[in-house]
């Protein structure tokens, strides 16, 4: 199996009977609801998104989505979460995707005036991935963000990060650096040394922006990339397990029941048998 760094489609339903299969991503998800209503359960908490709506998911949060109204029709975007940060780079605009203030939700209700230019964007977008031309990603990458700097121009409060002063970019530098090193042995007394920051203001700073604990997000980050080593690789448990930076086998099988509600082996069986289907 190979890795996705882009996934699109457009569904659209008219029965909630065989409706959308589960599926499984370990990237950024943007969704657009064209049609109908339905629900999601991110993490502990459910929210009900109808026309109009667009909504944006990271790597670190589960989610499911239940319909509640049909016809129902939306557009999809799966992209691989750190190929994105290597486009964009800037972490206001990733911030739609990437961090959770308190106040700050997964989607929200565009305006009016907005839907036909949203809708043909996409549409371009999903033409452009069917086709797959020469060259297409950049074409694709190039118009998506593109979009993206305009849903900030236009919906600048829904991005939990809108303008970031020195103490945020000491912040991001943070997560960054375990954006990129989560798989090595990572402490809060190292951060707070290597990043000249007291631990006490880099505890309480962290979660304030990103929403995430230092502690939470490295965990969950090994997660996502334990999940898609199990979905995309042959590698046994075992190896996932060191690969990820877990200390043990039996420490990352804990972990990931714990966090996933199924073995490893368990969860590989799944969604193997049940994407794409």
């Amino acid at each position: 199996m190979d890795y996705k760094n882009i996934d699109m489609d457009f569904k659209a339903l008219t029965s909630k009977v065989g409706s959308l299969n589960e599926h499984f991503h370990t990237g950024y998800e943007m969704i657009f609801i064209t049609e109908g209503e339905s629900s999601f359960t991110i993490d502990e908490n459910t929210y009900t998104y109808g026309k109009n709506s667009l909504l944006f998911l990271n790597d670190l949060e589960k989610h499911k989505m239940d319909l509640m109204k049909v016809p129902y029709s939306r557009y999809m975007i799966i992209i691989d979460s750190s190929y994105l940060d290597n486009i964009i780079r800037d972490p206001v605009l990733l911030s739609i995707f990437k961090n959770r203030r308190d106040e700050s939700q997964n989607g929200f209700c565009v305006n009016k005036k907005h839907v036909n230019y949203i809708n043909e964007t996409l549409d371009d977008l999903n033409s452009i991935f069917l086709k797959k031309d020469d060259f297409w990603q950049i074409e694709f990458t190039s118009k998506l963000s593109n979009f993206i700097v305009y849903l900030y121009r236009e919906y600048q409060d829904q991005f939990p990060l809108s303008h970031i002063d020195k103490k945020d970019e000491r912040i991001l530098d943070v997560q960054n650096f375990i954006d990129e090193n989560f798989k090595k042995d990572i402490s809060l007394d190292s951060l707070a040394s290597d990043f000249y920051i007291s631990k006490y203001y880099l505890l309480h700073s962290y979660k304030n922006i990103t929403g995430f604990t230092i502690k939470q997000y490295i965990l969950l980050k090994r997660i996502s990339h334990a999940k898609n080593q199990l979905y995309y690789t042959d590698n046994s448990v075992t190896d996932i397990a060191m690969e990820c930076g877990f200390n043990s086998q039996s420490n990352f099988i804990r972990i990931f029941s714990k966090k996933e509600g199924v073995t490893p082996l368990q969860f590989r069986k799944y969604y193997r048998n049940n994407m794409d289907q």
